[in-house]
């Protein structure tokens, strides 16, 4: 019996920041910021620390059940300090301040000159990156599948006669690793912008994500265990570009170039943030339904807006040496990502 089995390396390099969340969020309370840099010690190994203390038990105690009335909450810092501990030998990871995140400013649009960078220190709720067992970032191989499930529904089969009914599901043959673990000196924090194309500006709003930085390269493995798998990925850059394609048409094209990034490899989004039309089936998508179901301060108006982060301006070195600058701006498109894609030759 022919074995069908065949495998591709996957190499992904991250253009825009990327996260992949793993559902929990930091507080002000659980990390410190101090000597440009955002410390996130083990919780559980800072207690360990403090416990024996009958003062700093207690102290800790009342810290961390603190309540929220709307004033001013004391971070970790802040305890820690007031309670002369010093040391920073808690586990955990850094993550290096890139002098783009900060506070939201007053609700006011930022034009380049009224805002300093590194202005703020102090941010709201982190949404972390997952990670593994041991505390490295990694990519899972479903949050890539679902990426390239959104470009094979949209260019492949474009009708409701997907072979996955009645068991017979084409993409269980299709077979995707998680990711090699990244270390945590490729995470930084980005906070949410939106870009509103009608209105021609951009506003920040109070959510910050653990994301990998731009130029983050990631290897994958996908296995297909059918013919015809086999030559849906061997297409799958074909149908990545074709997918750029409709993306465009369909919403980038209403926004400035200086905040749309060029494509390096095959263009692909993934993770958190991306926005609405990085992620639908065109061809059934119901914006009314949506719009139904959304929140009346949450309402898509449109086709909605461009979805930003900002960081500082990267370029990449080509193979004849010149350079590519990754943005024309500070800001760069959220989950955007380019691929290349090679058949391993077993011999």
């Amino acid at each position: 019996m022919k074995d069908y089995h065949t495998k591709f390396n996957f190499t992904l390099l991250v253009l825009g920041p990327v996260h992949i969340g793993s559902g929990e969020k930091y507080t002000k309370k659980e990390y410190v910021y101090e000597n440009n840099k955002y410390y996130f010690p083990d919780m559980g190994r800072l207690y360990l620390r403090i416990k024996d203390d009958p003062r700093l038990n207690s102290a800790f105690t009342a810290f961390m059940t603190e309540i929220n009335d709307g004033r001013r909450t004391t971070t970790l810092g802040e305890f820690l300090s007031a309670n002369s501990i010093s040391d920073r030998d808690f586990g955990g990871y850094s993550i290096s301040e890139s002098e783009y995140e900060f506070e939201k400013s007053s609700g006011r649009s930022w034009n380049g000159r009224n805002r300093k960078p590194g202005a703020g220190s102090n941010l709201n709720e982190i949404s972390a990156f997952v990670k593994d067992s041991y505390g490295r970032p990694y990519i899972p191989g479903s949050s890539l599948k679902g990426a390239i499930r959104t470009i094979l529904i949209n260019e492949e089969f474009k009708t409701d006669d997907v072979p996955w009914k009645d068991g017979d599901n084409i993409f269980n043959e299709i077979r995707i690793s998680d990711s090699k673990p990244i270390s945590v000196d490729n995470l930084t924090l980005v906070q949410k912008w939106d870009y509103n194309a009608k209105k021609n500006c951009s506003n920040s709003l109070p959510i910050w994500r653990e994301s990998l930085k731009p130029l983050t390269r990631i290897e994958f493995t996908i296995t297909t265990s059918s013919e015809r798998a086999r030559k849906l990925i061997e297409k799958l850059s074909h149908y990545a570009k074709s997918f750029y394609q409709r993306y465009k048409n369909k919403f980038l094209s209403a926004y400035p170039d200086r905040v749309i990034q060029k494509n390096i490899g095959c263009p692909i989004y993934l993770g958190a943030g991306s926005g609405l039309w990085t992620k639908v089936d065109y061809h059934h998508v119901r914006i009314d339904k949506i719009q139904e179901k959304s929140y009346i301060k949450m309402k898509m108006k449109g086709n909605g807006v461009l979805k930003l982060a900002r960081y500082k301006k990267l370029k990449i070195k080509t193979k004849d040496g010149k350079y590519i600058h990754l943005t024309k701006d500070v800001f760069y498109e959220m989950g955007k990502c380019g691929f290349s894609i090679k058949e391993v030759d077993v011999g």
